[in-house]
């Protein structure tokens, strides 16, 4: 079985570096016999120097799910540069739109939502919502299909999967998930969505679901190392 974690706003606080308590809880998810799969929005590049930083990660899904490494050092696989290519052209065209670049996905301001699905309209991409902005997305582009190609990658074939992230663009992951969690901090349609809502937020709530469902899940008791016990009071997703 492998974890999924988000980046952005579940193991990593905005404006705050990695805390030890990040780097613990995949630790510990190792020691329960899990392959750890780091899933961002962010491209490669940006990605990656976190990924070596945690430490404990097998394999990495940038891009929300178009470019993918498993295992860690292994093979890139990119898909959807030929959707995103076409979407890059028209907006081109629009020079008061400001797109950031990856090497597949692009994302806007979400102010610019509504303007951009006009532009790109006929297309084979999509917009997802990802807090302030919207990444355009080659359709058959997920979070949830580069996990999948992931675990093919470390040899797990159609292995289940635990996640746990924070915002809409993890909605896909979350839902193919056996088990799926969501930080306290994270928005309330992903929080309605999850097996198991945390009381803590950020890389604590990180911590709060490994140690207690997914603990839990597998049927092993956690150890005290580092890793703090669920806060009392935490409970399944709330209605």
């Amino acid at each position: 079985m492998a974890l999924a974690v988000d980046l952005d706003r579940t193991l990593l606080a905005p404006g705050e570096e990695l805390r030890p308590i990040a780097l613990e809880s995949l630790r510990f998810a190792r020691e329960l016999g899990l392959r750890v799969i780091l899933a961002s929005g962010r491209g490669y590049g940006r990605l990656m120097p976190w990924a070596r930083a945690l430490g404990h990660v097998d394999a990495v899904v940038a891009e929300n799910g178009a470019v993918v490494e498993s295992p860690m050092g292994g093979r890139r696989i990119v898909r959807g540069r030929r959707a995103a290519a076409g979407a890059r052209r028209r907006l081109a065209n629009h020079g008061s739109i400001s797109v950031e670049a990856g090497e597949v996905v692009l994302s806007v301001r979400a102010s610019d939502g509504p303007a951009v699905a006009g532009i790109v309209a006929g297309l084979p991409v999509r917009l997802v919502r990802n807090v302030d902005r919207f990444m355009i997305l080659p359709r058959g582009v997920s979070k949830a299909g580069g996990i999948r190609q992931a675990l093919r990658g470390l040899g797990m074939g159609r292995g289940r999967y635990a996640a746990i992230g924070d915002a809409a663009n993890d909605l896909e992951m979350l839902r193919g998930a056996s088990l799926s969690g969501a930080v306290g901090n994270a928005e309330p349609s992903v929080g309605k969505l999850v097996d198991y809502r945390c009381t803590a937020s950020f890389a604590e709530g990180v911590a709060e679901f490994v140690r207690g469902p997914l603990a839990g899940l597998l049927d092993r008791a956690p150890s005290d190392r580092g890793v703090p016990r669920p806060t009392p009071g935490a409970a399944p997703t709330a209605d």
